[in-house]
C-alpha cells in the first residue's frame, strides 16, 4: 500500500504565556496582549503585538518564536521559518521553536530537516505528545515504519485522546507487510470517536484486509 494516507498537521504548537526577562516594562504590556489575542485567535491583533515586543527588543526568544508561531498559523510559512530559525541561532533549547519548524519542513516534504527538527523536539520536550506525532509521520514518511509506530504509541500513551496520532498509528499499522488490520481499526476507530473524519481509503483497507467470512 503506498503511504499517503497520514495527517498532515493542522495547528501550530501552543505559544507561551510570558517572559520574565522582556524589558522595557512596555514590552511585558506587548507580550501579555499577544498573548492574549493569539488565544482568542487574533492573529493580526497577536501579530502586532509581538511585533512591537521585538522593535524594543529585537532578540527576545519568545518574541521571536511567538510571531513565528503566529505567521505559521497565518499560512506565513517562510516568515515564520525566518524567525523561529533566528530563534535557534539564539537559543538551541527551543522545543516549541523546533516543534514548528519540522512541521514546516514537513509540508515542505523536506523530510530530513523535518527529522532533525522534530528530533530536536523530543529530546527537549520528551513528553510532547504533538512533537511524538509529528516526528512518528516523519519517520514513517522516509519509509522507517516500525519507528514511526513506536512514536506515535508514544504519542497515545501521552494522550490518549490524541485524535490525529490515533488516525496516524492506523496508517502505519496498514503499511506493516502484511497489514496488522485488527491493530489498524482498533485506532482508526478510536480516533473517529475522538472526533476526526472519516476516510473511506483506509476503510477500503480495512475491509479489503478482513478475515473472509
Amino acid at each position: 500500500m503506498a503511504q499517503g494516507f497520514a495527517r498532515p498537521p493542522s495547528s501550530a504548537p501552543e505559544s507561551k504565556a510570558s517572559d520574565s526577562r522582556f524589558v522595557p516594562g512596555i514590552a511585558k504590556v506587548a507580550a501579555a496582549e499577544g498573548n492574549s489575542a493569539f488565544l482568542r485567535k487574533d492573529y493580526a491583533g497577536a501579530r502586532k503585538a509581538y511585533q512591537r515586543v521585538l522593535d524594543l527588543v529585537p532578540d527576545n526568544i519568545l518574541g521571536l518564536v511567538n510571531l513565528g508561531v503566529v505567521e505559521f498559523s497565518c499560512g506565513n510559512t517562510d516568515k515564520a521559518e525566518e524567525l523561529l530559525g533566528k530563534a535557534v541561532s539564539l537559543r538551541l533549547e527551543n522545543p516549541a521553536a523546533w516543534l514548528t519548524l519540522g512541521i514546516i519542513y514537513m509540508d515542505k516534504e523536506q523530510f530530513d530537516a523535518a527529522l532533525a527538527a522534530l528530533s530536536q523536539a523530543v529530546l527537549q520536550d520528551p513528553r510532547n505528545p504533538r512533537a511524538r506525532n509529528y516526528l512518528g509521520v516523519v519517520i514513517g514518511r522516509k519509509g522507517w515504519i516500525d519507528g514511526a509506530q513506536s512514536e506515535l504509541r508514544r504519542a497515545v500513551e501521552l494522550d490518549p485522546s490524541y485524535s490525529d496520532a490515533h488516525y496516524n498509528l492506523a496508517v502505519f499499522y496498514l503499511e506493516e507487510k502484511p497489514p496488522a488490520i485488527e491493530l489498524a481499526r482498533r485506532h482508526y476507530f478510536r480516533a473517529i470517536d475522538l472526533g476526526a473524519e472519516k476516510d473511506a481509503a483506509i476503510e477500503k483497507a480495512l475491509k479489503s484486509g478482513a478475515p473472509k467470512q
